[in-house]
């Protein structure tokens, strides 16, 4: 059994008011991308690629930095999900971990527990329970109040055994994550608590956060040189 890894960073940064990939945007004067990399670096994969859209491989190459290998996304991130997962030659009892580029906050420990989990139950998710009074709308109005007992966010890592994901992959459907597609099966999906500094940062108020965590994190005597 090996663990295996998957970043998927193929997606465009345009929600976030840039024409460039969302994992090239730099953060505190680096790529996204390697702060995600760096937030896994203690975990150990066998394997790790990262999925980044067509064009831009020498880009990401220089941002990686031998880190990971890389491989050409699809259209959508299901179709790059399935590229990674084919160049990674996974056996059946592999266990393959999948993170957003995007959520750079992660932790190795919050890894770890996921990847822990699905080699216990086959499949696993990182989650975190939904805290805010949901509504559900049309137009400008509200039709009616959700209750939130008993939902989570799904975020990543999202970890499967390979013969589960292989499965799920070859299916050909575009959901949202690939929980979904693993729950399509009809196979159970574990979750683990996490922190929700794993955001995924998405609009350019979720940039403005992470710069604001960053450097909360910098230690006092680089702070006052900055000045």
């Amino acid at each position: 059994m090996a663990r295996l890894l998957i970043v998927a960073a193929a997606g465009m940064g345009r929600r976030l008011g840039r024409d460039e990939p969302k994992a090239l945007v730099t953060l505190a004067g680096r790529p996204l991308v390697s702060w995600t990399l760096d937030a896994v670096r203690s975990v150990l994969f066998a394997r790790s690629r990262v999925a980044v859209p067509p064009g831009r491989e020498n880009r990401f190459e220089a941002a990686i930095g031998g880190r990971a290998g890389i491989v050409t996304g699809g259209e959508t991130r299901a179709a790059s999900v399935r590229r990674a997962f084919d160049s990674l030659a996974a056996e059946p009892e592999d266990f393959v971990c999948i993170h957003d580029a995007a959520r750079p906050f992660v932790t190795s420990a919050e890894t770890v527990s996921v990847l822990e989990a699905a080699e216990r139950t086959g499949a696993a998710i990182a989650a975190t329970p939904v805290v805010d009074t949901l509504k559900r709308v049309d137009g400008d109005r509200v039709v009616s109040t959700v209750a939130r007992d008993g939902l989570f966010a799904a975020g990543t890592p999202q970890v499967f055994r390979a013969d589960l994901l292989a499965r799920a992959l070859a299916e050909g459907r575009e959901d949202a994550d690939e929980a979904a597609l693993v729950e399509a099966l009809g196979t159970t999906v574990s979750i683990v608590f996490v922190s929700r500094l794993g955001f995924k940062i998405t609009t350019p108020e979720d940039l403005e956060m992470a710069e604001a965590l960053i450097r909360s994190r910098e230690p006092k005597s680089r702070k006052e040189r900055a000045k």
